[in-house]
């Protein structure tokens, strides 16, 4: 009960904290004169990226250097862009359907294409690359990973903050919550709304993971899974939340923009950590959740540059992969390799469907 209560307090922290967060940070964008493709991108996915770049770094940092604390490490690392793009994808995809239902005007995410593109290469390429890392057993490897990525996020952010498509989409804000009835918001005000956001922000997802964490232990849920799987799933909700709050405003490049930039971010510099503080080595569960993360984010990108729109029903059919791993965890832990393979049947099943039925209606609207 006690445990209940704490994560429905920690989920309601995050809920209005996501609400402060996205109306201080267009504010700050408008502010600075920035796109919504440097604000969606960087500051808002920077902002958000906090609870869960924490979780991992804190695990490898003080755990004493035990296997358990680096699989919770590395399982965190690959984790958190694994929530995004699959269940990630499906809470972006049911606030499509809801919002646009009923306004009845489009079915498809209205997303900046140049900026979509370039998120999501960087993505792709800078994950595939931390994977390969921990499959190629080399000290100089090691050592040079770290400062690319490193590097690739900074050719990253200054492309993006360079990028002033969508500069007049800052015309039509919300108040600041925080204005204090002045016509226009002052700086500091901006700013301390922002930070409150955030305080409230990690507060609730700190507090969720430690009540996903007890849980998991009661569960006696192997460390590897809980890292990968539960504490993402907490640590993760800021994003999607904002997300959710931006599609809701009709500001879908925001939305997408905050959840791209975020995968970008955990796809660089927190591998970059992980490389360097740990062995890097990458266990069958290992690869497997970053070979489910390549294959989701890769066909959403695939079928947006096929279509040139990220539609609900691809958006559910990655979110699909996200069920292969509990499935293999459990089929390796009960030996239940039959049910396994059936999972991966009706997965690829609906998948079909899902693209099937997405791509016929595509082609309907375009005629």
């Amino acid at each position: 009960m006690q445990i209940a209560l704490s994560m429905l307090l920690a989920l309601a922290m995050i809920l209005f904290g996501a609400e402060l967060f996205t109306n201080a940070v267009e504010w700050l964008g408008a502010k600075l004169h920035l796109g919504q493709g440097a604000v969606g991108s960087v500051l808002a996915a920077l902002g958000t990226a906090l609870p869960e770049a924490a979780v991992p770094v804190a695990a490898i940092l003080f755990g004493g250097g035990s296997r358990a604390a680096e699989e919770v490490g590395i399982g965190g690392i690959l984790g958190a862009p694994f929530l995004l793009v699959t269940l990630g994808s499906a809470i972006v995809a049911i606030s499509l359907l809801l919002v646009h239902r009923r306004a009845n005007d489009r079915t498809h995410l209205a997303v900046q294409r140049q900026a979509y593109q370039r998120d999501m290469t960087y993505f792709l390429v800078a994950y595939a690359l931390s994977l390969v890392v921990g499959c190629v057993q080399s000290e100089w490897v090691h050592k040079v990973a770290p400062m690319v990525l490193l590097g690739a996020y900074l050719v990253f952010v200054v492309q993006t903050m360079r990028d002033r498509s969508l500069q007049g989409a800052h015309a039509h804000l919300a108040p600041l919550y925080l204005q204090w009835k002045q016509p226009q918001p002052g700086g500091f005000a901006v700013l301390f709304q922002l930070v409150a956001a955030l305080a409230m922000i990690v507060g609730g997802a700190q507090l969720l993971a430690a009540g996903v964490e007890r849980i998991a232990v009661w569960l006696n849920i192997p460390p590897f899974v809980l890292s990968a799987l539960l504490i993402p799933l907490a640590t993760e909700l800021p994003e999607t939340l904002n997300s959710v709050v931006w599609i809701r405003q009709g500001k879908d490049a925001l939305a997408m923009g905050n959840i791209t930039g975020a995968v970008v971010f955990q796809s660089t510099l927190v591998p970059a950590l992980g490389i360097w503080l740990t062995g890097w080595n990458l266990t069958e569960q290992a690869m497997l959740t970053g070979g489910l993360t390549l294959a989701a984010g890769a066909l959403v990108f695939g079928a947006f540059r096929l279509r040139g729109r990220v539609t609900p029903s691809v958006l559910f059919a990655a979110s699909l992969l996200y069920w292969i791993l509990p499935l293999h965890t459990v089929a390796v832990r009960y030996g239940v390799f039959s049910a396994y393979w059936l999972g991966w049947a009706v997965v690829a099943g609906a998948m079909t469907a899902l693209l099937g039925a997405g791509w016929w209606r595509g082609g309907c609207d375009a005629a």
